[in-house]
């Protein structure tokens, strides 16, 4: 069944269709909370991360037992490939008893310990010192983990960022800063309210490794932050990451209605919202062939879920 284009690295071509699979369910699932966010189904704001899939797979296959993960406001991608299923994080945006918290951190503080998702904050920048924290703690108690914390492009500019930079390296910490670089903080962009920041040569500084990633590719991302977590874990050093990546949702549905937001994204038009390397479904479709990504895109649909 499964059609690709040659895969010049380890990764099986069994496991190439996982992480397909695995893409596609957290764009599908995504696409049903947008279409229940324009509904107002739910009483919470909640941001919809359509476009970071390919990040988030990433992350979700590079983690190992022990590790821990720290969020950002924009965390649905990431619960959702950690719990490997919709409902419990559905029944969370719905303040339901028998969801991941009980109701209690709805959506934009949504955490949760059992899947390693250790601490989220919707407060910029304010989850990066509890990262270095975190690490700390792993350090003393001699706990070989990765902590990998995300942040933006719009956080990236607030004090906790460099400070959490010099902090992780002069403490020797294993820390991952993940930059997702939408160029979007609020309704401005980069070049609308701040100069450039050049953040390569920001960690060379620091003596610091920094990568960027680009370009959507699932299996890219994932070999790429495998490789991260090998050398901070192994050389008990911090390492920076960047991602280009497109919010496709910047809010979703009436909540708070800026005029980007995609009232015009709808699940009867496919999975795919965009035929652009914005999106990483295109992406994936271009790898594997459309004949195999739209047999996975059905197997997919077909898939139930329980709301309630």
């Amino acid at each position: 069944m499964f059609h690709h284009r040659p895969v010049n690295n380890h990764l099986l071509l069994i496991e190439v269709e996982k992480l397909a699979l695995e893409m596609l369910r957290i764009r599908y699932w995504q696409h049903i909370m947008n279409e229940h966010l324009k509904e107002k189904r739910f009483k919470i704001p909640i941001h919809v991360s359509i476009g970071y899939e390919a990040l988030a797979v990433a992350v979700n296959r590079m983690m190992c037992d022990g590790d821990q993960l720290v969020l950002t406001h924009r965390n649905m991608s990431y619960n959702l490939a950690r719990a490997g299923d919709l409902t419990p994080v559905y029944r969370e945006y719905l303040l339901a008893s028998n969801s991941m918290s009980s109701g209690a951190l709805g959506s934009m503080n949504l955490a949760s310990r059992d899947r390693g998702i250790a601490y989220t904050s919707s407060i910029l920048g304010n989850n990066m010192p509890v990262a270095c924290g975190l690490a700390m703690a792993n350090a003393v108690l001699e706990r070989r983990a990765l902590v990998t914390v995300l942040t933006g492009d719009g956080a990236m500019e607030e004090g906790t960022f460099y400070e959490s930079l010099v902090f992780a390296k002069s403490q020797k910490l294993r820390v991952l800063f993940l930059v997702e670089d939408n160029n979007q903080s609020m309704s401005s962009s980069i070049a609308e309210r701040r100069c450039a920041i050049d953040l390569d040569k920001l960690c060379q500084s620091l003596d610091i490794s920094c990568r960027a990633l680009s370009g959507n590719d699932v299996v890219k991302y994932t070999n790429e932050m495998q490789a991260v977590r090998e050398q901070v874990v192994s050389e008990n050093t911090p390492a920076c990451v960047i991602a280009s990546v497109r919010a496709f949702c910047q809010h979703a549905g009436p909540t708070p209605g800026w005029p980007t937001d995609p009232k015009k994204i709808k699940l009867e038009n496919g999975l795919m919202v965009e035929a652009s390397l914005d999106d990483p479904l295109f992406v994936l479709r271009d790898r594997i062939g459309n004949i195999s990504f739209d047999a996975l895109c059905q197997q997919v649909l077909a898939e139930s879920w329980k709301a309630a």
